[in-house]
């Protein structure tokens, strides 16, 4: 029998991830596994209860970190927050096909964009997915532990409002309703938080994950991401900032290569965590952010479809590099981990950590 994984581990995973948010030694590099509904599938529940569920979702995320090794911040959410909010019609994961919710547009032409307006506060915690949201952090609270909840920013929440191949269009043929647009998801987004922060009873167990998928140079431009994209982020952060949460789990997703010059204009609290895509080496993503800690960046393609053995050699390349990191590197995959993904792909990664992510 080989040997077990994870025999040296002088920390236990609340230690390690404590130790991790306050810059201190660590014994390993810690596992983050950026699981949505892989969770819930791992542990035998179907991706709509893990979406619909929140106990469901608490319960499946814990007991998945646990079994690989990996540090857990209980989560929730999915990746089209917004149009059902604004009136666009849901579609629930319920066929062999579907991997996570999503919901229409909630507007697709010009004047119905134009005509969007915020929810009244009152309405909107009993509207869309806020219940949910408003769900778990009531059982996050109860249990005195800190939450993330997963939504994208404003531009790209703007992008699900109306459809993102829409809004890249009106880049050019109406940049005032663009601006409107984003002006109104970054106003909307806060709303939204300000209530999970009222259900929660405090900011300081919030972590909130802020998402750019959509501002991807595979979507837009550098000058459209500085026109477009950049003031509100860094209008949003300040707000999430002044609302006292004490971490950003910030995912730069997909090839951000040609935005991370701006970057660093956005303000962050100091616990943050800058998620890498695999699209983005990690000495760039750790020369950028040389304050923060870094998570990332197996590609999860990689994971669901790779051999085993490629898995293994791609996170010691990993390993290797994220432990020069002074701030702190934890290893994840670069976006969320598919539904589908083979477990035995999943614990590759935890043998990976065993054989090469060890602080000496």
């Amino acid at each position: 029998m080989g040997m077990p994984i994870f025999s040296k581990d002088s920390m236990t995973a609340e230690e390690r991830g404590q130790a991790l948010l306050e810059g201190k030694p660590l014994d390993r590099v810690p596992f983050i596994l950026q699981a949505f509904a892989f969770s819930g599938v791992n542990v035998g529940y179907s991706i709509n209860d893990w979406y619909t569920d929140m106990q469901k979702a608490f319960d499946s995320g814990r007991w998945t970190a646990e079994q690989y090794g990996a540090m857990w911040l209980p989560f929730a959410g999915y990746p089209s927050v917004g149009p059902w909010e604004f009136g666009g019609e849901m579609k629930w994961p319920l066929t062999e096909y579907d991997q996570c919710p999503h919901a229409e547009p909630a507007a697709t032409t010009e004047e119905e964009a134009w005509a969007l307006k915020l929810p009244e506060p009152d309405k909107l915690k009993e509207t869309g997915y806020i219940p949910y949201f408003r769900e778990f952090a009531r059982i996050c609270a109860a249990q005195g532990l800190p939450f993330c909840l997963a939504m994208y920013g404003p531009w790209t929440t703007a992008g699900n409002i109306v459809g993102v191949e829409r809004l890249c269009r009106w880049i050019f043929k109406q940049p005032d309703l663009v601006h409107h647009l984003v002006r109104l998801a970054t106003d909307f987004l806060i709303m939204v938080h300000k209530i999970i922060i009222d259900e929660a009873g405090s900011a300081q167990g919030y972590f909130p994950a802020d998402s750019t998928a959509s501002a991807s140079n595979d979507m837009i431009s550098p000058k459209a991401f500085k026109e477009f994209v950049l003031p509100y982020l860094i209008e949003y952060h300040t707000r999430l900032i002044e609302l006292g949460v004490p971490s950003i789990n910030f995912h730069l997703c997909g090839d951000q290569n040609a935005n991370y010059e701006f970057y660093p204009q956005v303000p962050l609290p100091p616990l943050s965590i800058i998620s890498v895509s695999h699209e983005v080496d990690l000495d760039k993503a750790m020369a950028t952010f040389p304050e923060y800690i870094i998570m990332g960046n197996i590609e999860p393609a990689l994971l669901q479809l790779g051999k085993p053995e490629q898995i293994y050699e791609t996170c010691r390349v990993i390993l290797e590099k994220g432990k020069k990191h002074k701030r702190g590197f934890a290893i994840a995959p670069g976006c969320e981990l598919s539904p589908p993904t083979p477990p035995h792909n999943v614990w590759m990664v935890a043998k990976a950590i065993n054989d090469f992510g060890y602080y000496d």
